[in-house]
């Protein structure tokens, strides 16, 4: 299944199940919805394609022996049910974040302070996040702190549910940027934003279809994955520091959100720019390997990363 594709179709069954689901919600609270989500992490399991993907992923995390240490077995039939049900999981808790902020929900977060040294200077950096664990969160935490956070992301395949989050929370500072792959339009957006002092989130663990950038091929958990180089460029050719941000799902309604700079700043020479963003993807990928490893079932990147189609 593409890119494109498998998250469209996604996105169409969750916001109907999330319409539901914040009305249960409302009417008789957390618990019963906590039950509802076993069927419908089974719907998805019985209906999507992407459950052998999946499977293969859980494989990979399974041949590494840090991943064995967080899986109960080697992934079978049943593996890609959990990885559902986690990801319906976190959807719900996005849901319950954006219409009643973080009053229902615990966040511990890690190296933020950076991020608030930066705010004081009037600096901006880049966020380079992933499809792991609940990147709402950290927009989140932002907010609450006043940081202005600017999203890249492709808003026609998220038209939809976008706007039901919008709905929910008509005050949110957070903005969203659209990317269009190649545009010298969207640099500029970027490079603005920087200039303001605001900080910019990516997300860097899927190659976008139909991009005709060339991709950096790294090893993941053991195999070769292109992953896109766009990202990594980003710092040095605006010069602003770059972080790894993730969040992952600790227990029942408690998340803890790790910020970590991994590029200092300064522009790069035109001719050395390429050198640096492999150096910084790599340095990127180690640590979401790293985060898949510890909480393999949040990796929510639903489709074949080893598949001839999506390899460079």
């Amino acid at each position: 299944m593409t890119d494109g594709a498998s998250w469209t179709a996604a996105e169409r069954g969750t916001l109907g199940a999330l319409r539901f689901v914040a009305f249960v919600y409302r009417m008789l609270g957390r618990r019963a919805v906590r039950v509802m989500l076993y069927p419908i992490a089974g719907y998805f399991f019985l209906r999507e394609r992407s459950r052998e993907a999946s499977r293969r992923y859980l494989a990979q995390v399974w041949a590494h022996p840090e991943g064995r240490k967080h899986l109960s077995g080697p992934p079978g039939f049943f593996a890609p049910f959990w990885h559902y049900h986690e990801f319906a999981v976190q959807i719900f808790d996005r849901m319950v974040l954006w219409g009643r902020g973080l009053t229902e929900l615990r966040l511990d977060h890690s190296g933020s302070e950076e991020l608030f040294a930066l705010q004081r200077e009037g600096r901006g950096a880049i966020m380079i996040g992933a499809h792991l664990g609940s990147f709402d969160m950290p927009r989140q935490l932002a907010g609450e702190y006043g940081l202005v956070l600017n999203v890249l992301m492709f808003t026609a395949h998220a038209e939809r549910i976008n706007r039901f989050f919008e709905q929910l929370d008509t005050k949110s500072r957070i903005r969203v940027l659209s990317l269009e792959p190649g545009s010298l339009r969207t640099i500029f957006a970027i490079k603005a934003c920087i200039d303001r002092g605001e900080h910019v989130a990516v997300l860097a663990d899927r190659v976008p279809a139909g991009s005709s950038e060339r991709p950096a091929t790294i090893d993941f958990l053991g195999r070769e994955m292109a992953f896109p180089l766009s990202p990594f460029l980003l710092p040095g050719l605006l010069g602003c520091p770059a972080y790894l941000m993730l969040c992952v799902r600790k227990g029942d309604a408690h998340y803890d959100t790790e910020v970590r700079r991994i590029f200092d700043g300064g522009k790069v020479p035109r001719s050395e720019r390429e050198k640096a963003a492999l150096e910084l993807a790599h340095i990127w990928v180690h640590g979401l390997e790293e985060t898949c490893l510890r909480h393999p079932y949040q990796w929510f990147n639903f489709y074949d990363v080893w598949a001839p189609e999506v390899r460079p």
